[in-house]
């Protein structure tokens, strides 16, 4: 067993994502699909008239009335060049919202164990081979007692049998509910619990979905599940290792989150990041036989750990100590002294980092000798904008670690250890190396008081709130190898990892915990579909960013605000022109996107299309059909929101648009709705990405 020990760091909050795809296969699985699982010894007993996992879990809607909930799917194909081991893990609920929401009680439901789905357990699936997994919203083991397969699941996909489980996994039977199919391969799953989730060097990457959602209706006091769509992200924020592309089952207007380059060319990537002369040379590598990088954060927050209890890691110092988490390519390569093979865990890289923050900001009195040797000012390299950038930020978390020492001062925390009221001894003051932790992990201090205390939205300096730091912080700082100055000077780049991502790799992931290219995505679908090595099995081949799509928002009537059971749409379409040679001016109507019966969505997400210009039609509940031509891309905001974006006028043609009544007539209100198209842009906030939207009234019937 393998066990990273890691010095004390705040952590960044996780995020969450998924995956999907159904295909006509041959089934195995659970024990009642032909899986050969042992049966479940517990639980009511299967109906043996109609397979388990065909029939829909039962839940209370919006009016208490029963409501079936179909299961969503996973489908993992393999279009690299060897096996590929995929495992599924829920995640442990003190709180199983999605359960309680189910079934419409605050009647307190917990979920305490881990549960770990391996598919072909110890084979995997070969190249060119695909499994599809079908999950109910919740196992039922019990009496109150269940398996939550919707709620913060993750998806790991490893390309080597090791190090995938753990001396604390147990065998358990896997649920008769829970069915998987292969094409191109046989479909077995394995199940075991845990109360811990994966080890630290597995030979994978990790990815993060949860489906539908459990909120509190307006006016109600119980939750309701909307389990219309699917979350998922693909964690490159941690680290990167292999590519895998994320798509949505059953909405073909979304692109891929993620990579679909090949494995080997995705692997070439990485060595020629850290090679001498490159923007990433001496980036930091786990002490793994195969090359895996570690993120922005991790570079320091690992730095000092050690390995414990596998010897089977290519850096072994000679000193009798564990060896360390983090190397750099030269020791790799056997090609370290034993000194070196200690203590070299960073190169240029990074130490241009360090030099950046020693020599750029005032760290007042404090020795940071150890970690730069430049000084400040006379050795900054940077322009005085990124000099005052930077200290803005050093001064937003300095204010942040004023306020947590307030809560310590007012009893907030219990300290740690827990209860000991004593504020870690590693934060206790604002100093040069924590503060470079926070910073790049975009984390507040709160250790010893709760993940959720001392929020940066709540933290102000200088005037400046915390969306303005974060959006310079996102734009001006981890985006700036995209600046001349930059190009000019390697050693003026903030975060060479960014790069890596989205330029090098070409990914549309996290780079950075807030990082504003796509972050975590939640659509309208069915499922999810995983891939590792192309694009082969996604329903879109395109990759998905905010800039080139936009929303389609409709006003709410005010006589159906707040009743979440009334049906807004039915189903919606979207064809560019051109793209098409038997229809190229979209004249036909190609709607084949069905919004959920019985849901209150009063919109969708256009979000990646082969194209501009581009015909966007929908229809509402009345049947009333709409019709938009949208000309061109909405255009990059780069001042103040009210006046983006800059081609507002041009964006729509509204003499094109049309709401046609379904006894196929021009609705008499037709000219009023087109012609209260409002396109305009957005930032949330809690991200700095500006997201695109085209609004419009509320439906023809209900305009005055």
């Amino acid at each position: 067993m393998y066990t990273s020990i890691l010095n004390g760091a705040a952590r960044r909050p996780a995020s969450a994502a998924a995956l999907a795809l159904m295909l006509s296969l041959t089934a195995c699985g659970g024990s009642g699909s032909g899986g050969g699982n042992p049966p479940l010894t517990s639980g009511p007993p299967p109906d043996t008239g109609t397979p388990q996992a065909n029939k829909p879990i039962v839940c209370k809607d919006y009016d208490n009335q029963d409501v079936p909930i179909s299961s969503k799917t996973i489908t993992i194909h393999n279009n690299s060049e060897g096996p590929i081991y995929p495992v599924l893990a829920t995640s442990m609920n003190k709180d199983n919202k999605w359960v309680r929401a189910c079934k419409r009680t605050n009647d307190p439901i917990a979920t305490d164990t881990v549960y770990k789905l391996y598919v072909n357990d110890g084979q995997g699936i070969a190249p060119g081979s695909s499994v599809t997994l079908t999950l109910p919203l919740y196992s039922e083991l019990s009496s109150g007692k269940y398996i939550t397969w919707w709620n913060g699941g993750r998806v790991l996909l490893a390309d080597r049998n090791k190090r995938l489980r753990g001396s604390e996994d147990k065998p358990t039977a896997t649920p008769d509910d829970v069915i998987c199919q292969g094409t191109g391969t046989a479909c077995k799953l394995s199940t075991y619990t845990s109360p811990v989730q994966f080890q630290e060097d597995v030979f994978a990457q990790l990815s993060e979905y949860t489906f539908g959602d459990a909120i509190i209706p307006p006016g109600q006091s119980t939750p309701l599940l909307k389990p219309e769509n699917v979350g998922y992200n693909i964690s490159y924020v941690d680290h990167v290792y292999m590519p895998v592309a994320i798509g949505v089952r059953g909405n073909p207007y979304i692109g891929y989150s993620g990579s679909a380059m090949k494995l080997g060319d995705f692997r070439a990537t990485l060595r020629s990041f850290v090679q001498p002369g490159s923007l990433g040379e001496g980036w930091p590598l786990y002490n793994m036989s195969e090359l895996r990088l570690p993120g922005g954060y991790n570079i320091f927050a690992q730095r000092g750990g050690y390995l414990l209890e596998d010897p089977d890691v290519p850096v072994k110092p000679t000193d009798g100590k564990n060896p360390p988490v983090l190397t750099v390519l030269k020791c790799l390569d056997g090609q370290c002294t034993p000194g070196e093979q200690r203590n070299m865990q960073w190169g240029q890289a990074v130490q241009n980092i360090q030099d950046l923050w020693g020599s750029c900001v005032d760290w007042g009195s404090e020795d940071i000798s150890q970690y730069t040797s430049k000084k400040y000012p006379q050795d900054c390299p940077a322009p005085q904008a990124m000099r005052d950038e930077m200290a803005l930020i050093k001064d937003f978390f300095a204010q942040n670690h004023k306020q947590y020492l307030a809560m310590y001062t007012n009893q907030q925390c219990v300290g740690e250890p827990e209860g000991s009221r004593k504020i870690p001894a590693h934060v206790a003051e604002f100093k040069f190396w924590e503060a470079i932790k926070h910073i790049y992990g975009w984390v507040p201090y709160n250790e010893g008081c709760g993940a959720d205390a001392n929020p940066l939205a709540k933290t102000t300096v200088n005037g400046r709130d915390h969306a303005y730091v974060q959006t310079l912080y996102i734009e001006d700082l981890q985006y700036n190898y995209k600046q001349a100055a930059v190009q000019a000077d390697p050693k003026l780049a903030f975060n060479p990892y960014v790069k890596l991502i989205h330029d090098d790799l070409g990914m549309s992931a996290y780079g950075f915990s807030v990082d504003d290219a796509v972050g975590f995505m939640s659509e309208v679908g069915d499922g999810l579909v995983f891939t590792v090595g192309g694009t082969q099995g996604l329903e879109n081949d395109k990759a998905f960013n905010y800039a080139d799509g936009f929303s389609v928002g409709l006003g709410t009537p005010l006589s159906i605000v707040g009743k979440l059971n009334v049906q807004m749409l039915k189903k919606y379409g979207v064809c560019s022109l051109g793209a098409d040679a038997a229809d190229p001016n979209c004249e036909q109507d190609k709607q084949d996107m069905v919004m959920p019966v019985g849901r209150q969505i009063g919109g969708f997400r256009v979000g990646t299309v082969p194209s501009y210009p581009l015909k966007v039609r929908f229809t509402d509940v009345k049947d009333n059909v709409y019709t938009m031509l949208v000309k061109e891309k909405f255009a990059k905001c780069t001042g103040a929101l009210s006046a983006c974006p800059a081609n507002r006028e041009s964006i729509v043609d509204k003499s094109a648009c049309s709401v046609i009544t379904a006894q196929g007539t021009k609705h008499p209100k037709s000219d009023i709705w087109c012609n209260g198209a409002d396109p305009n842009q957005s930032r949330e906030n809690d991200q700095a990405v500006v997201k695109n939207h085209l609004s419009y009234p509320v439906p023809v019937d209900y305009l005055p």
